[in-house]
């Protein structure tokens, strides 16, 4: 049997919550990272990577609008009818066992289904994962706290971005008594109610029910003297410019973003903000930026998966030299310098490779650009 198998379970006809939650739990069970309901199709789940099947049958239309108005109430079914998604926390207890999940619910066109409804439910463990279990080089592991400066972890949705980032706080409150540390998310994932801090619990705002949006929760955070200021995403100028402002202030400021390389991390930094302003946000992100760390997680021919990083950290040579030259210039110059230290993708992946991990195909599929 596989390591990433699940056998696909009988599901009562317009099933009630508690069979709802009966399926949520066995998924989870299963190892399922994230589990799909959409009208007319089988329930799905991802498990290391790759998609199974689970359940024996097709969820019809109505089931799905009775799963939406059981678990998230009616109103959710007219946001997405107004052609919205929603982005929704839903969470159980089965046994003592706490089950957590982040839900986004979507409408579009499935199969025949002109007005299909879909629902992704992404699994949170309830606590982080030890920092060291998590296999990060040396050149991560010793950079990655940063009580002044803007730290950026980056790479595609589920490759692990969360998983890092609440790790490194656990592990910075249980081992650094002078850390204070504020987060802002949108929802709240992890939770840190076992973490034997040696300093002040870390203390987590919800965006929409605790402060407005993030550049406000950047804000706030501004006002409290923290060590550590963590959000979501980093999407948009307003974000950005707050989050740059606040490393530059003094704080520790740590955020995701959606790229799949440094260089194309530090570009997209400068280019969500008007032309004009280009120049002067260069100036300004260089002062700000220490470390960017961008993860994938490959499968693996055993049936697993393995993250697979590039990185660098902006030491004073290297922020020298960008500050000699042209911002739109930099791009260049640190893919030159994220090959030369042999951080790029393509060094993990080759490992992966010579140790029979991955295939060559797979290697090229991941390595992308970045294959000689």
């Amino acid at each position: 049997m596989s390591v990433d198998y699940i056998e696909p379970r009988p599901l009562e006809p317009n099933f009630n919550d508690d069979d709802f939650r009966s399926l949520l739990e066995y998924c989870a069970q299963a190892g399922a990272s994230d589990i799909l309901f959409q009208t007319n199709d089988f329930v799905w789940v991802e498990i290391k990577g790759r998609q199974r099947k689970a359940t024996t049958r097709v969820i019809r239309d109505q089931e799905i609008k009775g799963l939406l108005a059981q678990a998230f109430g009616n109103e959710t079914i007219g946001i997405v009818k107004g052609g919205k998604d929603a982005d929704r926390p839903y969470k159980f207890m089965i046994e003592r066992s706490n089950y957590r999940f982040r839900v986004n619910v979507a409408g579009g066109q499935i199969g025949d289904a002109d007005d299909g409804l879909s629902i992704t439910m992404r699994a949170i463990p309830e606590t982080p994962v030890p920092l060291d279990s998590l296999g990060l080089p040396a050149g991560i592991r010793d950079n990655l706290y940063q009580p002044r400066g803007l730290v950026l972890i980056c790479g595609p949705t589920g490759s692990g971005k969360t998983t890092l980032m609440s790790s490194f706080y656990a592990d910075s409150s249980e081992n650094r008594g002078d850390a204070k540390i504020l987060l802002y998310e949108d929802p709240i994932e992890f939770l840190y109610t076992k973490v034997k801090n040696s300093g002040p619990r870390i203390r987590q705002m919800q965006i929409g029910r605790h402060i407005p949006d993030f550049p406000a929760g950047i804000r706030n955070a501004m006002r409290c003297k923290p060590t550590l200021i963590g959000i979501g995403e980093a999407r948009d100028a307003e974000t950005i410019s707050a989050l740059v402002e606040a490393a530059l202030t003094g704080h520790g400021a740590y955020a995701t973003m959606h790229t799949d390389s440094v260089a194309e991390t530090i570009s997209r930094a400068i280019q969500v903000f008007p032309p004009a302003q280009h120049s002067a946000v260069a100036s300004k992100l260089l002062g700000s930026i220490r470390l960017v760390v961008v993860q994938i997680l490959v499968p693996t021919l055993d049936g697993g998966r393995v993250a697979v990083r590039e990185w660098l950290y902006f030491d004073d040579a290297i922020r020298a030299a960008m500050g000699g030259m042209d911002y739109t210039d930099w791009g260049a110059f640190l893919r030159k310098e994220v090959s030369a230290r042999g951080q790029g993708m393509a060094v993990g992946l080759r490992k992966l490779l010579d140790a029979g991990l991955i295939d060559d195909k797979s290697f090229k599929r991941y390595a992308g650009e970045a294959v000689s």
